[in-house]
């Protein structure tokens, strides 16, 4: 008797073992498919920064998992154009958002960066929040383009409006917002965050590519991502995060020896322009898109086509495929395209070019297949490969690569999963 009681006990003994193994190997079967995602955007952070700089974070973000040579942005290569490709996957042409500063025919007038931000008819497609978010992943944006509109009726389960900050305290708690919403309870905390910084671009912009200022904030950004690793560690997340670094676009320098000057070629003032804020005085772009009537629209074309031998003019309906810029309501009549390293220069009375660039150094907006205007990419995580360095590709892939991460169902897209399941560690749909 004494045995069987024995017996019973090491049987009864072995099956609590098996299924509390069993229970956790379920666990952790299901952890899989928990994976968190934060995409982090670093405006105008070039592909070959990190190489530049003194970044060990980036770095070592690099070596545990994939670089890209370079990232390649839509076209133009601006903030507004890429930061919603990459949100959602779309070619400008099929998310609507062709410049930094849009007109739309059909709505009658030019985008109002302040009051439409958050107008959901400026802004098409499906963001991957409003994908994660229909299928009950929780998201926070804090910040991202596009986030602070209800697109088809949706929004992050938290997110914060845009405020340009340089400061590195600002920052900080931007990063700390991102732990504090993983720090949520179950169902309430967030599997998918953004995070945007403008940083870099403002200081390349106003003192050159490879200026000390452009150094400091590349390696300010670096510290920067070195808390949000440190955070996720002190929280036992890093293993199952997936951190994302992009950026929108790379950067040139500029000279007053290349500058385009349009006004003695013809006077642009009678267009609309959305890309020349005239209230600051005179236009310094890469790219200024007109838009008017069809005699205005033709004579125009007679005068710029073939002016000068590093300028560019691109009608509405024979852009180049490979723009993907064709958008029904917002492709201007003419897009004037300097040549990577030249600015367009107009004004409205004429005054000629300084002998001096009065504020900008550095742009972008150029053709976006030139190595200067790539964007850098560099994910680390259970859902990516280690050590990989690939061959540049298309920003529009990102959008896959988050839904794929987070085992969510993609809405349709420009991009096509199979460019970039080489370096992913799970299979992608």
């Amino acid at each position: 008797m004494y045995k069987s009681v024995n017996t019973l006990g090491a049987i009864a003994l072995i099956m609590a073992i098996f299924f509390a193994v069993s229970a956790n190997s379920t666990e952790t079967a299901a952890g899989a498919d928990d994976q968190i995602v934060i995409l982090v955007g670093i405006d105008g952070l070039r592909a070959d920064a990190i190489d530049r700089a003194a970044a060990p974070n980036m770095r070592a973000l690099a070596a545990r998992g994939v670089r890209a040579e370079g990232m390649t942005p839509a076209m133009p290569s601006k903030t507004f154009v890429n930061l919603y490709s990459l949100a959602t996957g779309l070619h400008p042409k099929n998310h609507g958002i062709i410049s930094n500063y849009i007109y739309d025919r059909k709505i009658g007038r030019e985008m109002n960066r302040g009051s439409d931000i958050n107008d959901p008819r400026w802004w098409g497609g499906e963001p991957i929040w409003v994908t994660a978010e229909k299928q009950g992943v929780k998201t926070g944006t804090n910040t991202w383009l596009g986030a602070e509109a209800p697109i088809g009726g949706v929004q992050p389960t938290y997110w914060n409006p845009y405020k340009k900050s340089h400061k590195s305290e600002v920052y900080a708690a931007r990063v700390d917002q991102i732990l504090e919403w993983l720090d949520l309870p179950d169902g309430k905390n967030i599997r998918l965050g953004t995070l945007y910084f403008s940083v870099v671009d403002d200081a390349a912009h106003q003192n050159h590519v490879n200026s000390p200022q452009e150094l400091q904030a590349i390696e300010m950004m670096d510290k920067i991502m070195g808390r949000l690793i440190n955070g996720l560690k002190d929280r036992s997340l890093y293993e199952r995060t997936n951190i994302i670094i992009v950026s929108d676009h790379g950067m040139a320098d500029l000279s007053p020896e290349r500058i385009i000057n349009l006004d003695p070629i013809m006077d642009v003032t009678p267009f609309i322009t959305p890309d020349w804020n005239r209230s600051r005085g005179a236009a310094y772009v890469a790219f200024i898109n007109l838009y008017g009537d069809e005699d205005g629209v033709e004579n125009a074309y007679q005068k710029f086509n073939g002016a000068h031998p590093h300028l560019k003019v691109l009608r509405r309906g024979a852009f180049p495929e490979g723009y993907h810029f064709d958008h029904p309501d917002r492709e201007p009549d003419l897009m004037l395209l300097a040549d990577p390293g030249w600015v367009i220069y107009a004004t409205e009375d004429q005054t000629p070019p300084p002998s001096v660039l009065p504020f900008l150094k550095a742009t972008h907006g150029y053709h976006n297949l030139h190595p200067d205007m790539r964007a850098t990419f560099i994910a680390a995580g259970p859902s990516f490969k280690k050590g990989i360095f690939t061959k540049p590709f298309d920003n529009i892939e990102v959008y896959g690569i988050i839904a794929c991460a987070l085992s969510i169902k993609p809405a349709k897209t420009d991009g096509n999963i199979q460019n970039i399941t080489h370096f992913m560690t799970r299979k992608c749909d």
